[in-house]
């Protein structure tokens, strides 16, 4: 996806994660049995959204998921346009708090699971609004709080301890601001925005759930 100018995003995303501007976004989906990179999972992804024309800057995430899984859900209000697109696998559903698979305070590896993709639940949230970078922050929380929820609703478990799950071991989430009005400095639970925000999530993971048998396994 490439913006018609950068962005100010705040995400945990693989390549140029962090708080920094963005010209574009890639999710890129890769085969667990497709021959490994070199340069690892990042280089990966970054040389894959170079080759299709996405500038250096751009954030990218890397899933197991087919891509057949994603989903958008958008939403105008008031002249002003908040969106999600995102991504869901199940393979490795984790509650937070379960043992981890490495005993490494600082593991030697790429990633949490080396470079091994896995089933993932990676999400981009743009908005029309300027956002202070607390407030992208913030809504970066919310997400993540509707995301749990709608993860409860549909009953998936974490195959570790058989306890509800928060969501995957490799999730990833990107807040992207928009460049219009004076910056929004709140964006939590008690706002319109904040609101909006999570009925998205809520209703793009909750749509991707109900497609997936076996949902606690399912890739």
């Amino acid at each position: 996806m490439l913006f018609d100018r950068p962005r100010p995003v705040l995400s945990s995303a693989l390549v140029n994660g962090g708080w920094g501007q963005a010209g574009g976004f890639c999710n890129m989906t890769v085969d667990a049995a497709a021959p490994r990179h070199a340069g690892g999972p990042a280089a990966l992804v970054a040389e894959t959204a170079a080759a299709r024309g996405l500038p250096a800057d751009s954030v990218g995430m890397m899933t197991g998921a087919w891509m057949h899984r994603l989903r958008l859900a958008s939403v105008r209000e008031a002249g002003h346009t908040l969106c999600l697109l995102l991504t869901a696998g199940l393979a490795n559903a984790r509650r937070a708090g379960d043992p981890a698979d490495g005993a490494e305070l600082v593991p030697a590896g790429d990633g949490p699971l080396g470079d091994e993709p896995v089933g993932t639940i990676n999400c981009a949230f743009g908005t029309s609004l300027a956002l202070t970078p607390a407030a992208c922050a913030e809504t970066l929380a919310t997400l993540t709080e509707a995301k749990t929820a709608t993860l409860a609703d549909h009953g998936v478990t974490s195959p570790v301890t058989g306890a509800p799950a928060t969501g995957t071991g490799t999730d990833a989430t990107a807040v992207f601001a928009g460049l219009d009005g004076a910056p929004l400095a709140y964006t939590g639970k008690h706002t319109r925005f904040g609101e909006l925000a999570a009925r998205l999530m809520i209703a793009a993971l909750g749509d991707a759930l109900a497609g997936m048998r076996g949902v606690a396994h399912a890739r």
